[in-house]
């Protein structure tokens, strides 16, 4: 397989991208399983902003198996490659929704100071979920390269891998989330009703196209 340009392909994308001014940056909080990807596809089909996923970049590599690199190796390569990818949309000034768990305040100044420097309009967003509704999603996940949400525009691979019970805990310890529900900007709390789940999704969306119109 031959390896992918990654910020060829988003410039072959961005020109679908809505022009806002100021442009917009959604950054999600969640756990594992929560539905961070789904959230961040509404967004991007919704308000018609760029998706770009942590997990795009990361599966392609471990897919591409990256001429037999370790684990570590995949990790830091794909986190350098996402940075380059999120400059890349903040330099340009282009809206988008990122699929990345920003648990507290240091993984947020990280990004802030880039926005900040771009007059970026930010919006945040916590997904509360239950450990037990996120382990059950966790394991029925199915990973497939080729399944693409064609609304989204920019990351829209359903790349998101299965993994055991033990591993998400470990997840859940390594990016624990500091961050009060009075610091975000909506709060969408998640059980096993899908279709409420996909009516606050929707509200989400029509208050920040509001916003941003108005």
């Amino acid at each position: 397989m031959e390896k992918k340009d990654f910020i060829d392909e988003m410039e072959k994308e961005v020109g679908r991208v809505k022009e806002y001014i100021p442009p917009i940056a959604i950054l999600i909080t969640a756990d594992a399983g929560a539905g961070k990807f789904e959230l961040a596809r509404k967004l991007s089909s919704g308000l018609a902003i760029y998706l770009i996923s942590n997990d795009y970049v990361r599966n392609y590599y471990y897919q591409l198996s990256l001429e037999g690199k370790e684990e570590f190796d995949i990790l830091e390569e794909s986190s350098k490659v996402n940075d380059e990818r999120v400059s890349f949309l903040i330099s340009h000034r282009i809206s988008f929704v990122y699929d990345h768990n920003i648990h507290n305040m240091k993984s947020y100044e990280k990004i802030y100071k880039k926005l900040k420097n771009n007059s970026f309009k930010i919006f945040k967003i916590r997904i509360h979920s239950d450990d037990n509704y996120n382990i059950k999603a966790i394991r029925e996940r199915k990973m497939d390269y080729e399944k693409k949400d064609k609304s989204v525009i920019g990351d829209n691979a359903f790349y998101a891998s299965n993994f055991s019970e033990e591993v998400y805990w470990q997840i859940k310890k390594q990016k624990e989330i500091t961050l009060e529900d009075d610091w975000f900007d909506f709060v969408i709390n998640r059980t096993d009703d899908e279709d409420k789940f996909k009516q606050d999704i929707y509200n989400v969306v029509e208050k920040i196209s509001d916003y941003m119109e108005s």
